[in-house]
């Protein structure tokens, strides 16, 4: 997958549809974002603010628009990206459809023609997927041979030895994620187990990389984006948890699906940087569409990976409560072309915990557990190629 922060064919135009004096009290459009799939391209739309949107089609030549109401748009000067155009996209542009709203047009290549618009929130952004194909959009496509980084051949994950890890510690940046007992923040801790995981598999033989080495921000979008890139076997995304209980306490390891219950929600509408009540069934749809793809090897990963871990844990720490395997509707889970897990080493907001979590001891420890679980993992996926050949 690509990423082009400009047009696929030159520059990002935002042309002035509109002109006139920009009215006061409007929002904006931070950024267009553009990602290639195998088998689709996505458009990401990014507002200051939340706001109504509706979408068209236009034809001759074909094309998708979509109107935002009380947004504004200024024309940014960007240099062309040099990236290949796509089979559904030609080139986005845009500006003031009225002084009061913001039209984006979505040039459609000779396919495009299915596609899918729907949005996100914090920050508030439209997602339009264009397919290249006339396959209906919940069908997902295989994923191609790889040219950037050579394999054995043209073979899908599940026909291939599991050897890249995608290490995902989440949050940072400007988003500390959960902040619990004195100030400890989700982000560092992640962030210092991913480091301590990533030698350790490589020290095993994987190819490891951390989607952030430091403390920077990356949306959900862009940690796939670079999981899908360079064509993980694996994505482990690493996290702590929160609840205002503060004797909440334990470790717990998910995968995605549309099946959860209050609790689950609530970890996923934290996750996902929204609100349980607008964890709605527009999530549950999208975790759908992956359902089947990678559902049985992620529940094999999540499975070795919770009971290694916990092992681990408990060898220093004989009180580590097991939360278990569950699942649930996390976006960073759904848009992996891979199987995914994401892990809550332990709850910040609880005092005992948040005291081991600060030590580099139980990073360790961590580490080293989900280490052994992705070994087992990677062991038994080579148990099974074997015996289907």
């Amino acid at each position: 997958m690509k990423l082009a922060r400009a047009a696929l064919l030159g520059a990002l135009l935002f042309l002035t549809l509109g002109a006139g004096k920009r009215p006061p009290g409007l929002g904006d459009v931070t950024d267009v974002r553009i990602f290639e799939h195998p088998g689709y391209t996505r458009v990401v739309v990014e507002l200051s603010r939340p706001a109504p949107y509706q979408t068209g089609e236009l034809g001759s030549p074909p094309r998708l628009f979509i109107d935002i109401d009380g947004i504004w748009i200024e024309p940014p000067q960007r240099e062309p990206a040099g990236q290949r155009p796509s089979s559904a996209l030609r080139r986005v542009r845009g500006g003031q459809n009225t002084l009061t709203r913001a039209r984006v047009v979505l040039e459609l290549g000779r396919a495009g023609r299915q596609q899918r618009t729907f949005h996100l929130q914090d920050p508030f952004r439209i997602v339009t997927d264009l397919y290249d194909s006339e396959a209906r959009p919940s069908a997902r496509p295989s994923p191609p041979p790889v040219a950037a980084f050579p394999r054995d051949g043209p073979r899908t994950f599940d026909q291939r030895p599991v050897r890249r890890i995608a290490i995902d510690p989440g949050h940072g940046g400007k988003d500390p994620g959960a902040v619990g007992h004195r100030g400890l923040r989700e982000k560092d801790v992640v962030l210092r187990v991913a480091r301590e995981l990533e030698k350790l598999v490589d020290q095993q033989g994987f190819d490891a990389f951390l989607t952030r080495s430091r403390d920077v921000y990356l949306t959900l979008e862009q940690r796939t984006q670079l999981a899908n890139q360079r064509d993980a076997d694996l994505f482990v995304s690493i996290h702590a948890n929160a609840s205002p209980n503060r004797g909440s306490h334990g470790v717990e390891t998910y995968l995605l699906d549309t099946r959860y219950d209050r609790q689950t929600a609530r970890v996923a509408a934290r996750e996902n940087g929204t609100s349980v009540d607008q964890l709605n069934d527009l999530q549950r749809i999208l975790a759908s569409l992956r359902l089947g793809y990678t559902e049985r090897f992620a529940a094999r990963l999540a499975g070795k990976v919770q009971k290694s871990l916990i092992r681990g844990l408990r060898s220093q720490h004989g009180g580590t409560r097991d939360l278990g395997v569950k699942r649930g509707p996390f976006l960073v889970l759904f848009m992996a072309d891979m199987p995914a897990v994401l892990v809550e080493l332990g709850f910040v907001s609880n005092r005992g915990e948040a005291g081991r979590l600060r030590s580099k001891g139980y990073a360790r420890a961590a580490a080293r557990g989900l280490a052994q679980g992705i070994a087992q993992h990677r062991d038994e996926h080579a148990r099974s190629l074997v015996a289907t050949r």
